[in-house]
């Protein structure tokens, strides 16, 4: 479990949107602050859902009696679709540069709020189909729930690692982790969708070879 699911969480946290949403928070007033809330937002959550939807699913798991194999299949094949629709570009995109509705948006992060920050980690952190699968691949494991929960909060901290790491960078080097968050996400807009569409690949492809083995 431990290895996709760490897999699955690097894809997480490599995502364009959710990396432009942190040149956007480092870019606003108290830019330190504004990450934080961020990530205080996306954490709280990620967590909230991840712990609902583990100890929901988890009982009907059991009585279905839905083995790990089974759900290695299925979260892999549906992994490997996520992956051929982001290398398509259906998903991970970028919103366009330009209109009315960007134009609104624009001016409301570009503001001082603190909750606006939070309200745009809330929404970065809505259940996605990456999120759902790696929680079923948890719920699957049939670990006990103390261990579940921790590998909740292990996959939400790699997941954010790329709000993390330059909320702390920003502490002792402002400018230069400024320019560094901006040049990351220009190089994945340019040219990293193909190397996450791998990635997320090679995750959904193990899945499924550890799930027939399994059988």
């Amino acid at each position: 479990m431990w290895i996709p699911l760490l897999l699955m969480a690097l894809a997480v946290s490599l995502e364009p949107f959710r990396i432009g949403m942190t040149v956007v928070m480092v870019n606003r007033p108290r830019p330190a602050l504004q990450l934080l809330a961020f990530l205080a937002g996306g954490f709280l959550m990620g967590t909230a859902v991840g712990v609902v939807v583990l100890f929901v699913l988890r009982p009907a798991l059991d009585s279905a009696r839905f083995t790990l194999p089974v759900v290695q299949i299925v979260v892999g094949a549906v992994v490997l679709a996520n992956a051929a629709l982001i290398a398509a570009g259906v998903l991970g995109r970028m919103p366009a540069t330009d209109g009315p509705m960007l134009t609104r948006i624009r001016r409301l992060l570009g503001g001082r709020s603190l909750w606006i920050a939070g309200g745009a980690g809330l929404g970065i952190a809505l259940p996605s189909v990456d999120y759902l699968a790696a929680l079923a691949l948890i719920v699957a494991s049939g670990a006990e729930a103390s261990v579940q929960v921790g590998a909740l909060i292990l996959f939400n901290v790699v997941a954010f690692a790329l709000v993390e790491v330059p909320l702390l960078a920003y502490l002792i080097a402002p400018d230069r982790t400024r320019a560094t968050v901006m040049s990351v996400h220009d190089r994945i807009r340019a040219g990293g969708r193909r190397a996450v569409a791998t990635l997320v690949a090679a995750v959904g492809g193990v899945l499924v070879v550890v799930g027939l083995a399994g059988l």
